[in-house]
């Protein structure tokens, strides 16, 4: 895909008859990162029904302070970003990226990157990134995303291990002017 179509690049919120197509798009990125489940350990298997089990997905149109978006590139579907505000740091936090989802079609073309800048602008506020620290491509890929000219000072920092393993990028944009 050509970059210069990142410029068409939105989000919007999944209202609750949108689940279907959440559902059906959190297969194909429960899919991506069963990549990472050891064999022989229970993460990363589908069940009885050949899916992957996901019945947390409900959580994100039952609870306040959650927020199930839908990716597109011009009309078509690209993705998801779910928000929530649980804390890997166990800081008070507005927002943190509960899961992040780009189709692999608009990969390495810029549409993750407007995504999350597009979800950052639009919910203002102290926020986390966590990446787990078996993810190494999503590692290089927020790396990426967050050093992007403009966006505020970000930090990172490692998780204790116990309530995060892996590093957690941090910034708060409640001051920035929204685009």
């Amino acid at each position: 895909m050509p970059l210069d179509t990142t410029h068409k690049v939105t989000i919007a919120e999944s209202p609750p008859s949108g689940r279907p197509v959440l559902a059906r798009l959190l297969q194909l990125y429960l899919h991506d990162f069963s990549e990472f489940a050891p064999p022989g350990s229970p993460y990363g298997e589908v069940g009885e029904d050949g899916l992957f089990p996901a019945a947390w997905l409900e959580n994100f149109w039952q609870e306040e302070g959650r927020v199930a978006l839908i990716t597109r590139v011009g009309a078509r579907i690209a993705g998801f970003v779910l928000l929530h505000h649980w804390s890997a740091l166990d800081r008070p936090l507005d927002h943190a990226v509960a899961e992040f989802f780009v189709m692999r079609k608009y990969r390495r073309s810029g549409v993750g990157t407007r995504a999350a800048h597009l979800a950052f602008r639009r919910f203002p506020g102290r926020w986390e990134v966590p990446v787990a620290e078996y993810n190494r491509p999503a590692l290089g890929f927020w790396q990426s995303v967050l050093a992007a000219p403009g966006l505020l000072p970000v930090t990172e920092q490692a998780g204790d291990g116990r309530r995060w393993s892996g590093p957690v990028f941090s910034f708060d944009n409640r001051a920035a002017r929204s685009d």
